[in-house]
């Protein structure tokens, strides 16, 4: 189940999301703490498509646009404000992933005097298929939405109907009310993002979610975590009984696996009282966070971290340098024996006590019998066999082993000076460039800042950089230049950190769209490409199709190719009318008839009215 050298036991994200056969994504709602832009595009060309991500699918752009189009209007991914990656080569496609991010920005929690993490990372997704039947799926992780290479769990059950549980589906309604609260009125299409969540959470509280699992059998119990009343007290739960007498304060086996820790959390796990006869404690974390603990806190633990050759990964190579890419955990796993029965926790919350009292968090809880699981069978899988076997990724460590490393405390500043850029009132407004008709201007205000040199604002497909300041104004912007999205660099020292905030904007002109749309549609062989992608059976073999025909001159040929297309709309227009519309869609957007003949208009309007198919 946990064996990190077994195929079996490891997933990929995207395959996680696709939709069950014969099925077609209908909306998702997912959550993330830290977001990679082009991560986000891979996924929509998994959901949108129904494909695998290949690499050449991501390096079509024909493809992204029409997954992105598929998408932009039944998806949406929360993050937290202020950890989105800056992309290498942001591309004029990232206008349509503004559709689909909500950032939250948590206020300040005077008790603590830092700012709660919006740290969950979940999906809820909704498919249907052609005869109109639902099926839903809900999906826990430890994992961001970025392309690091740790090591995380991920968790994933699907809706049935043959088992009548619909109650512990509530928590999961009670995540999607917060949601919707959280997509304020400065979002986008804002009306929509929450008339979606809102549809969902309406559809999910009849839905009966089932793990049709030999292990766990039905036992599980989905735990939302910071979201205010209505989120589950995970500090009362048993895992975190402090109290003595309490018959859930002892244990016989714990194994704590995380990667972030705090020493309170980690030493009231420590506590000798709470151990039963023969008790084993083991705990699993990054070696960079040992220099928190002291001996006291650790000393009936078991420590344990992943070996250098594992954390220092393999090389990559890129078109600019060759870089090697380290990994670590990023698993959170908890579990608890006590007695016969098991507990198995898996989620985003590190054993810290921001994540278990502050943050916002998604678990789920697995419970079991020890003939099944417990302490030691789960160490067996995740060393790969025995502890000291050489196959075992893992090492015994002591607190001694925490390296001397002081090059976090800058990073820490500058994370702090982002949280507060982002919780700080801000708005962007667009005007045309009063000197040339096809350029515009940005005037962005951060209200009650001080001009900061250390930090530069940009426009996140602009290289003109300004400090940041209450005022700030850039001129002479292309239509494929204006975004929600900008570029935030932040330097101290040798430390530098590049992010991407969101500013609400007003002014972008109507045609923006039109003309992302029409940088990718830019000529005749494009146009006649994106129709063979849409109309295709196979999307990864109607790209090479495309590519074929752009090679052999076909296209000159006009009266080759038009009937092949039309013959080609005739046998999905019944089964799969969607994919006329993606072509209505190209042909709202693209108005140069040297790109879409107007014969091809005329025909496509007489198609359509003919089977009676709607395309707006």
């Amino acid at each position: 189940m946990f064996r990190p050298d077994s195929n079996s036991d490891r997933t990929d994200y995207s395959n996680i999301l696709m939709p069950p056969k014969g099925y077609k994504l209908e909306s998702a709602v997912g959550t993330t703490y830290s977001l990679d832009l082009e991560a986000l595009t891979a996924i929509a060309v998994c959901l949108g498509l129904s494909e695998e991500v290949d690499s050449r699918l991501m390096q079509n752009p024909i493809c992204m646009l029409n997954a992105l189009q598929k998408v932009s209007d039944r998806l949406i991914l929360f993050c937290e404000a202020g950890q989105i990656k800056a992309p290498s080569k942001p591309t004029a496609l990232s206008v349509l992933l503004e559709k689909i991010v909500v950032e939250v920005a948590l206020p300040m929690d005077k008790s603590m005097g830092r700012y709660p993490a919006f740290h969950p990372k979940t999906w809820l997704l909704s498919y249907i298929n052609s005869d109109g039947d639902r099926k839903y799926r809900f999906v826990v992780m430890s994992r961001n939405l970025t392309f690091d290479r740790s090591w995380d769990i991920s968790f994933a059950m699907d809706s049935s109907k043959k088992v009548r549980q619909k109650r512990k589906s509530t928590p999961i309604c009670k995540f999607l009310e917060y949601l919707a609260f959280n997509v304020n009125k400065q979002c986008i299409d804002y009306i929509k993002k929450r008339n979606l969540i809102r549809k969902m959470m309406k559809e999910i509280k009849d839905i009966s979610f089932s793990l049709d699992n030999d292990i766990f059998g039905e036992n599980f119990e989905i735990l939302p975590l910071g979201i205010g009343e209505k989120a589950y007290k995970i500090e009362n739960d048993k895992l975190f009984c402090k109290q003595k007498g309490n018959a859930d304060f002892t244990f016989n086996e714990l194994v704590v696996m995380s990667p972030f820790l705090s020493r309170s959390v980690i030493a009231d796990f420590n506590l000798a009282d709470r151990a039963l006869s023969e008790c084993s404690r083991t705990l699993i974390t990054r070696r960079s966070e040992l220099g928190k603990l002291r001996e006291c806190d650790v000393n009936n633990f078991t420590i344990y971290t992943l070996k250098d050759e594992i954390i220092d990964g393999e090389d990559e190579i890129s078109d600019e340098s060759t870089d090697k890419r380290k990994q670590d955990i990023h698993a959170k796993i908890y579990l608890r024996r006590k007695y016969a029965d098991v507990d198995l926790y898996l989620g985003s919350m590190n054993a810290s006590y921001s994540a278990i009292n502050k943050n916002v968090e998604m678990m789920v809880k697995l419970s079991t019998k020890n003939k099944y699981l417990n302490g030691e069978k789960f160490l067996d899988d995740i060393f790969c066999g025995n502890s000291d076997d050489t196959k075992n990724p893992f090492e015994q460590v002591t607190i001694e082993c925490a390296p001397d490393d002081q090059s976090d405390i800058n990073r820490n500043i500058l994370e702090d000076k982002i949280k507060y850029l982002c919780r700080t009132k801000k708005i962007a407004y667009i005007s045309k460039d009063g000197s040339n008709t096809d350029k515009y201007n940005i005037k962005i205000e951060f209200t009650g800042i001080d001009t900061d040199e250390s930090i530069m604002i940009s426009p996140i497909n602009s290289k003109r950089k300004h400090v940041l300041s209450e005022h700030m104004e850039f001129s002479d912007m292309d239509i494929l230049q204006l975004s929600e999205f900008y570029k935030v660099e932040i330097k101290s020292g040798d430390t530098v950190l590049n992010r991407i905030i969101m500013i609400p904007t007003i002014g972008f002109p109507d045609n923006r769209e039109n003309s992302v749309v029409n940088s990718v549609i830019g000529d005749k062989v494009s146009f006649i490409e994106y129709i063979s992608l849409v109309l295709g059976d196979d999307y990864i073999l109607s790209m090479i199709e495309g590519k074929q025909i752009r090679e052999s001159g076909i296209f000159s040929n006009k009266s080759g190719i038009m009937p092949a297309i039309y013959e080609k709309m005739l046998k999905v227009a019944v089964t799969e009318p969607e994919k006329i519309k993606d072509i209505g869609y190209v042909l709202n957007m693209v108005n140069d008839s040297e790109i879409i003949p107007d014969e091809f208009r005329r025909l496509y309007e007489t198609f359509c009215s003919t089977l009676k198919l709607r395309t707006q």
